[in-house]
């Protein structure tokens, strides 16, 4: 059986001898009834939740630790930001600059934005 440390070890190894990615996506994902969208701009993939607890949901199931994602992401030369209702909230991989806040909170490389995440919890007006 592979342990999860190696698998990781291996496909970092693999992404560090390949040029950086590139990635044109479009989509919509269904996970447990809550729909979001990803999408991708070259280098930035950009996954935007319907809530907070959309992403608190995605984060604490996510298969890979954030340290490690963040670490994959920068080998491909690519960043993912995570939108909630459009709102930059958290951003991790190649152009990400981590938070002093995030490493408080113990997320690892990972560049939080206070801004959106007071955007996104500010109830919108009809």
């Amino acid at each position: 059986m592979v342990t999860t440390t190696k698998a990781v070890g291996d496909l970092f190894d693999l992404i560090e001898r390949k040029p950086d990615l590139l990635v044109d996506a479009d989509l919509t994902v269904e996970r447990d009834g809550v729909a979001f969208t990803v999408r991708g701009y070259d280098d930035l993939v950009a996954v935007d939740l319907p809530s907070f607890g959309a992403a608190f949901a995605l984060f604490r199931d996510r298969p890979v630790e954030g340290a490690d994602a963040a670490v994959a992401l920068a080998a491909a030369g690519l960043t993912a930001e995570i939108r909630v209702r459009g709102a930059p909230v958290a951003r991790l991989g190649a152009d990400a600059v981590p938070s002093p806040l995030a490493k408080r909170l113990g997320f690892g490389p990972i560049q939080l934005f206070l801004d959106g995440v007071l955007l996104a919890i500010t109830p919108r007006r009809g």
